[in-house]
């Protein structure tokens, strides 16, 4: 995108000229000494060429004295100094800000007053207007306009900023190239120079008539007035001349007289940089940049940053789009404080309907992915009623075969759902008795004259499986989280587990399935295993062909690896450089990058600290389920900041390309170059995913509740396992990084194939398919990583842009029978759909007090005449003027030309004297 200028905008210079030494004589005794002296030189000329000149004609005399005089005016010019300035005056472009509301809220669909289903969502509107509208294109006329966007931020983030292009009159006036100006220079100086030539030729008759005269054989008084005029017409042109020359110091006197070319000074200035950016405006996506992806709308943090950061600058008003629900429940009192303090309009512009439509919906449904055979599940519906004073609802739960055929009913509830508005929780205890994926459709009987039924129902797949999660734990000593684990999997009917304790001797016990002395050595072995959980393994066991098995597991076969970092093997090994195979292929499989030199890197991390910290999770990894300690994130998060924290970490350098990071460990004086140090982390490694943790303190949140511990590596054994258990097809398997999400989150698609041979697909790209919500499809073109470490992957992703469940088909481009099909629910948050009308009385309140205007819709924004938007916005433009600096290419002509003047009617007066024989 251009970038404006922060500082001129627009420059226009006015040329004067003034004399120098004028400013020095401030005393009215200055004039009379400097009168006095320039009385008494010219008298005593006069008094000299007056007693030289008795013999000689009148008109030589009068010459003589006239030539003296020229050159001591000469001097006294060259004492004044005269100067040529240029008082410029600085434009800052008046400002228009466009701030632009994505929290989740806007990218809800509204039905107006009649019930008539709206077309598009309420940031939708935005867009269109942004990308295909006028308001952009009309704004620049008479500012600079700035796009930003904001919604849980404290801060906005800019996305366009567009310079002022001026009306056509003005454009016509302003934008003069340099060959034009430089054509409209010379046509001046040669008018003048005209003027000069005329006045030589007069100098040249009289020139001629001196010579005539003074031909004859009697030349009476009167040739020497001829000659008196033709020296002083003479002298008169050059003058002239040189004026012409000083008001057009660009071009050189043989230009002036036809002599010579005029050529600009440079090429650049042809076209100024700002012309090259009006004709080519910022290129902007306005759907990927206003994807509705906050969850909250911060509208008072964000208007008081815009304000505080304009209110020195020539802005002209501040448009705020929202619809005015501000979910963390404050007011907007102190940005509209800021902005009454420093005389800046806000206009507001409301979107979505002022009334909610009477409607039922069931908001989703949650439902486990795979469950086994005899155990007892939970299904969680959500039900949500709007515009309407019902509160009581029938809600069925309809079971089917994996295509939703042969549905039969499994439990039919009534449920009060409470306020409008609200969204209230119900639960079905379900147990399978057959294997299988099958589709369970929770559905909520519709509201008599309910328009919208499409969101009355939502669906779920649950796989019953009877194979059990194989997981290979392997730990470098016997610490407490591997002893947890250890004895977590040993109870788990659902897992079976092996154990692998580096340190351990023939001889020993464990819980385990069975007790390993060594790494699996074969292929067999080690892909029977969905998961290995390794804590502070010392790698440097396993032999090249282990390690090369170990990355093919996980790269091709999908195997889940969780790492742990820990105080004894891992500084040995990671602190290696490049050089050892094994080691190398190691590292690249964790999703984080390595210090070198063991000392040191260990001297970074902390281990067996007197004082716990808490575990900071960033947005990855508050929405991440498989670490929430909870049933949903709101209840997972209260519970994360009960507990007290870890004392230790091992400290890495950064996130490799593609990896998430889940959580940061919170000690500040731990950051570096302001980052905190990395905790958790997680990131796809061909098709397998990889998760690293930077110690082993998970027992620690059993002080918060007893069962923690065992949720938090029950899920996290589970979603590390989840490329195995989704594997479609023996020749590739399809994945992303969420199944659920939140409205305007980036999905990653992900795709491991083979051929026919079982080898890694070679084509450059796949294509799949989106099927999106309301049922349009979008091609997804998948892309081969040019990696050759990890061929046959093909990567793409896409934005959630529309609340409801996405479908991602991949027809196998070698196997036109096998179709991979992946699935992704998102969904806006409770706190903004549970008062999603326009909040009119806050934005009609922001505009008030600021002296700007509240409009209903774009519609309305948009509306022609003197009510306007843009008509509204009235420029604002911030003029400073800058005295000017002497130019200094003037001065040096203009003491060229003085210089020859004064010594030019020096030696015409000395040639003269000689010929008149005179001292």
């Amino acid at each position: 995108m251009p970038a404006l200028d922060p500082v001129l905008a627009e420059g226009s210079a006015n040329i004067y000229y003034q004399f120098a030494r004028l400013q020095s004589l401030s005393e009215w005794w200055h004039w009379l000494v400097l009168m006095g002296l320039c009385l008494a030189i010219a008298a005593y000329v006069a008094w000299m060429y007056r007693k030289d000149s008795v013999e000689l004609p009148r008109g030589l005399a009068v010459l003589l004295f006239t030539l003296r005089l020229l050159a001591f005016l000469g001097v006294l010019f060259f004492f004044f100094n005269l100067e040529k300035r240029a008082e410029r005056k600085i434009v800052k472009n008046s400002r228009a800000v466009l701030l632009v509301d994505t929290s989740q809220s806007m990218g809800l669909r509204d039905s107006d007053s009649s019930n008539v289903p709206a077309a598009q969502s309420r940031i939708e509107q935005v867009e269109q207007e942004l990308a295909r509208g006028t308001l952009i294109e009309k704004l620049r006329e008479k500012h600079d306009v700035i796009v930003s966007r904001f919604d849980e931020g404290e801060n906005p983030v800019e996305i366009a900023s567009y310079p002022r292009t001026g009306t056509k009159d003005q454009s016509s006036e302003t934008q003069q190239t340099e060959p034009q100006r430089l054509d409209a220079m010379l046509v001046e100086a040669r008018w003048t120079a005209a003027i000069a030539g005329g006045i030589l030729g007069l100098g040249l008759i009289a020139g001629l008539v001196y010579l005539v005269a003074e031909a004859r054989p009697v030349a009476g008084e009167q040739t020497s007035w001829a000659l008196l005029a033709s020296m002083t017409l003479f002298i008169a042109a050059a003058v002239v001349f040189a004026v012409a020359s000083l008001r057009t110091p660009e071009i050189i006197p043989l230009a002036i007289v036809g002599l010579a070319e005029v050529k600009p000074q440079s090429e650049a200035t042809n076209s100024s940089p700002g012309q090259k950016d009006e004709l080519q405006p910022p290129q902007v996506d306005w759907a990927a940049q206003l994807a509705p992806r906050g969850s909250k709308s911060r509208i008072e943090d964000n208007l008081k940053f815009v304000i505080d950061r304009e209110r020195v600058g020539p802005v002209a008003g501040v448009v705020l789009f929202s619809d005015g629900r501000v979910t963390p429940g404050k007011d907007c009192d102190l940005a509209v404080q800021a902005a009454q303090d420093a005389l800046i309009p806000v206009f507001t512009v409301g979107l979505g309907s002022e009334k909610r439509p009477a409607n039922v919906r069931v908001v989703d449904l949650e439902a486990p992915e795979r469950v086994y055979p005899d155990d007892t599940f939970t299904l969680t519906g959500y039900i949500q009623a709007q515009g309407t004073n019902r509160t009581n609802f029938t809600v069925e739960l309809l079971a089917g075969d994996q295509d939703g055929k042969n549905e039969t009913k499994e439990d039919e509830r009534t449920i009060d759902v409470g306020s409008a508005g609200k969204v209230e929780p119900i639960k079905f205890e379900l147990k399978p008795d057959v294997q299988g994926i099958r589709q369970f459709r929770l559905r909520v009987k519709p509201l008599e004259g309910e328009i919208d039924r499409r969101d009355n129902e939502k669906t779920a797949k649950v796989e019953v499986i009877d194979r059990k999660t194989k997981v290979l734990l392997i730990a470098g000593g016997p610490m407490r989280d591997f002893l947890f684990l250890r004895n977590q999997l040993f109870r788990d009917k659902e897992v079976i587990s092996d154990v692998w304790l580096q340190s351990g001797k023939p001889g020993i016990s464990q819980e385990a399935n069975e007790l390993l002395f060594k790494f699996p050595e074969t292929e067999d072995e080690l892909f029977a295993y969905d998961t290995i959980a390794a804590f502070d393994p010392d790698w440097e066991q396993l032999d090249d062909k282990q390690v090369e098995m170990l990355d093919r597991w996980v790269a091709e076969k999908a195997g889940g690896l969780v790492v742990v970092a820990g105080p004894v093997f891992t500084p040995q090994w990671s602190s290696r450089r490049r050089g050892d195979p094994r080691i190398d292929t190691i590292k690249a499989m964790y999703p984080v990058s390595f210090y070198f030199q063991g000392a040191a890197t260990l001297s970074l991390g902390r281990f067996g600290s007197d004082k716990a910290w808490p575990i900071q999770f960033t947005r990855d990894g508050l929405e991440a389920e498989f670490l929430w300690l909870g049933e949903d994130a709101i209840h997972s998060e209260q519970a994360w900041q009960q507990f007290e924290g870890v004392s230790g970490y091992y400290a890495v350098k950064d996130p490799k390309p593609g990896a998430k990071i889940y959580a940061r460990f919170s000690d500040p004086d731990t950051a570096i170059d302001k980052e905190l140090p990395i905790y958790m982390a997680g990131h796809f490694y061909g098709s397998g995913r990889v998760f690293f943790m930077a110690s082993a303190e998970m027992w620690r949140i059993n002080e918060v509740d007893d069962t923690y511990s065992q949720q938090f590596y029950t899920k996290l054994i589970r979603w590390a396992a989840e490329g195995r258990l989704l594997r479609d097809s023996s020749r590739g398997v399809l994945l992303v990084d969420k199944d659920r999400c939140s409205l305007g989150d980036q999905i990653a698609v992900r795709a491991i194939l083979q051929d026919a041979q079982h080898l890694p697909l070679t084509l450059d790209q796949v294509q799949a398919t989106l099927v999106q919500p309301d049922s349009t499809r979008q091609t997804l073109t998948m892309k081969r990583l040019k990696d050759d470490a990890r061929e046959g992957t093909y990567v793409d992703q896409f934005i959630a842009l529309q609340e409801g469940d996405y479908r991602i088909e991949l027809q196998h481009p070698s196997a036109g029978d096998q179709l991979l099909v992946r699935e992704v629910r998102a969904k806006i948050p409770a706190a903004e759909t549970e008062a999603p009308e326009r909040n009119d009385p806050l934005l009609s309140d922001i505009a008030r007090k600021t002296g700007g205007d509240y409009f209903v819709g774009m519609a309305a924004a948009m509306g022609t005449g003197r009510a306007g938007l843009v008509n509204l916005i009235k420029p604002n433009d911030q003029v400073t003027v800058l005295p000017g600096t002497p130019d200094r290419s003037f001065e040096r002509l203009l003491m060229g030309w003085l210089i020859g003047l004064i010594c030019g009617v020096l030696c015409v007066e000395w040639l003269l004297r000689r010929l008149s024989k005179l001292a």
